[in-house]
């Protein structure tokens, strides 16, 4: 994973001023479609039969979270619904108007967690320091 060197602003603290600090380089955002001819190369699944596999895994597990159900991702994690919601002092006043938000939580598998922990770091140097990698 590549980070670069940022200068920021600190404005409150014992220590306030310009501080620098590790900021992340974002990749790009895979797709389906890319995702799929990823599946592809590495399995005997066509990349139209992954594609609707996945198509059908997002609509599932929509709905299985719309009916108040977890979904566990084996290796990957636990989506699960959430809500925020208003208190009242009586239960005639609990409708669906206290429900203020509907939403999705996610928890990560511990190994996947792992596998986050002991990923490669490496911070790109600064211009003056060398020539940074190109993103």
């Amino acid at each position: 994973m590549k980070f670069r060197k940022k200068k920021k602003k600190i404005a409150v603290g014992s220590n306030p001023g310009d501080k620098w600090m590790a900021q992340m380089i974002k990749g790009q955002t895979i797709n389906f479609k890319k995702l799929a001819a990823m599946i592809e190369k590495s399995s005997t699944v066509s990349k139209g039969d992954a594609l609707n596999a996945l198509d059908a895994l997002v609509a599932s597990t929509t709905w299985m979270l719309q009916e108040g159900h977890s979904v566990k991702f084996d290796g990957l994690g636990t989506f699960y619904p959430k809500a925020k919601v208003k208190a009242v002092n009586t239960p005639e006043e609990v409708t669906a108007d206290t429900v203020l938000r509907v939403g999705v939580g996610f928890t990560p598998e511990t190994d996947f967690k792992q596998d986050m922990k002991g990923v490669s770091i490496s911070v790109e140097p600064l211009e003056e320091e060398g020539t940074p990698t190109p993103p």
